[in-house]
């Protein structure tokens, strides 16, 4: 990814703990990527800071019952590239700029090849015209502000309550 789109300046920020942490940090030393990819251990303020800078935030999970930075990133501004499933699946539409709508980038193959296809489209818009981006990432921006909010979900918790007990909840 980062030799395919080296003339685009792309930069990569891992902020994240776990078991593959080190791994990502020895292929940086190996390849020298230190100009081009940083690897940081997670903090609740530079997550935020992430999100404010960030054009894309990658979501490749293979499970993923909720996730929250597909729900957060957008209203700073960073589109989601995420794999098709659990919670990504309901949370991120692929976005279509001739539409103007979706709100990231959705691939369906959990395999490198599927991950590298969400990077190529959500770098694909970033070659865009500036005006056309921002105008995109706007619209997504307040989408989300709009629908990401504590009062949305509690509604749409009355409607599943209701649907399943085949009546209304609160008269």
């Amino acid at each position: 990814v980062i030799s395919t789109y080296w003339d685009d300046n792309l930069q990569v920020v891992f902020v994240a703990n776990g078991e593959y942490q080190p791994v990502f940090r020895n292929i940086v030393r190996f390849h020298d990527l230190h100009q081009r990819v940083a690897v940081c251990d997670f903090s609740e303020d530079l997550e935020h800071l992430s999100y404010g800078a960030a054009d894309f935030v990658l979501m490749p999970s293979r499970f993923e019952p909720c996730g929250l930075p597909q729900m957060i990133a957008p209203i700073y501004g960073a589109l989601t590239v995420a794999n098709d499933t659990g919670g990504l699946h309901n949370t991120v539409e692929h976005l279509n700029v001739e539409t103007s709508s979706g709100n990231g980038f959705i691939f369906q193959h959990y395999d490198a090849n599927g991950l590298f296809w969400g990077i190529s489209e959500a770098m694909r818009f970033h070659r865009l015209p500036a005006d056309v981006r921002a105008a995109e990432i706007d619209r997504i921006m307040h989408e989300s502000a709009d629908r990401f909010t504590h009062q949305v979900t509690a509604k749409e918790y009355i409607k599943l309550y209701e649907k399943m007990l085949d009546r209304p909840l609160v008269v």
